[in-house]
């Protein structure tokens, strides 16, 4: 894996470079193995977060990890087109938008034992641009050879918390996605999800359940393209413990075989559709 500037990232895709890379320091991850109609995303999969602010952290190593959603990179790290961030949520929040991407409180705790300088602000609101403008080169340029463009945007829950109840094991948020125009495609999302099978899990797959899709990547995607149809798509944390952070490797392997090919599926029947200009598109 080679490492890139965002910039010089952008140059590669606006050439059809096929790539694997670590951008800005190994802010976020990328690999195009081709310039499929397809792309997935973990952007809360990362843990890191720089020296310099580290000392400033209320929150503990597990506080953060608790928070972040671990594992999500694995459940789709074999798709042709992966972008995973490295750095934490709590350092600059991917799916919220920039002027809101710095917490100051989280969860109901504080996450700063003292204010961030301006300078710190700027460095983490800088490396949510440059994440934000990579993506949308990709996507520019997926449009540019595609009728339509799918993006599997992963992400997980902790559903041990009080108050829970019966939750779905995947949840798909559909509030910013034209509904009329994608609806056969996110049903038929929901269907593959419901086809998964884990052992003694029972699994349930619903829309707008647990979370709404309401977060900024999809914002980012509603509105700054205009055939790429994002799926904000929740998984509980069965496949882990989501107090320590640990995996259940038997799970979490069926469960990335199957996630992986529930993908495959839906995105192969996603460009048949598009491709006869039958549905969306």
């Amino acid at each position: 894996m080679i490492e890139l500037t965002h910039d010089e990232c952008i140059a590669r895709i606006e050439q059809g470079e096929t790539f694997e890379a670590r951008v800005n320091d190994g802010a976020f991850e990328i690999r195009i193995r081709d310039y499929a109609a397809h792309v997935c995303t973990a952007i809360h999969t990362g843990h890191r977060m720089r020296d310099d602010l580290l000392p400033k952290c209320a929150l503990s190593e597990s506080e953060r990890l608790y928070e972040e959603d671990p594992f999500t990179d694995t459940l789709v790290e074999n798709q042709p087109v992966t972008v995973f961030a490295r750095d934490s949520r709590f350092e600059y929040d991917l799916n919220r938008a920039p002027e809101a991407c710095i917490y100051e409180e989280a969860w109901g705790k504080a996450v700063w034992k003292q204010p961030l300088t301006e300078t710190e602000r700027q460095t983490s609101l800088d490396k949510h641009a440059a994440f934000y403008a990579v993506l949308g080169a990709l996507y520019r340029k997926l449009e540019s050879l595609h009728p339509a463009v799918l993006t599997y945007d992963v992400h997980s829950y902790n559903w041990r918390r009080p108050g829970m109840g019966d939750t779905p094991v995947f949840n798909v948020g559909t509030e910013q996605i034209d509904m009329t125009r994608w609806a056969d495609a996110v049903n038929l999302w929901v269907a593959e999800l419901a086809r998964i099978r884990l052992p003694d899990i029972p699994i349930r797959a619903a829309i707008n359940e647990v979370f709404f899709g309401r977060g900024y990547h999809a914002t980012f995607v509603h509105q700054n393209l205009s055939n790429t149809l994002i799926l904000p798509s929740e998984v509980k944390k069965i496949f882990m413990d989501e107090k320590t952070g640990e995996p259940f490797p038997d799970i979490l392997n069926l469960l990335h075989e199957q996630f992986e090919n529930a993908i495959t599926h839906h995105a192969s029947a996603f460009a048949e559709m598009t491709n006869k200009g039958q549905g969306p598109g």
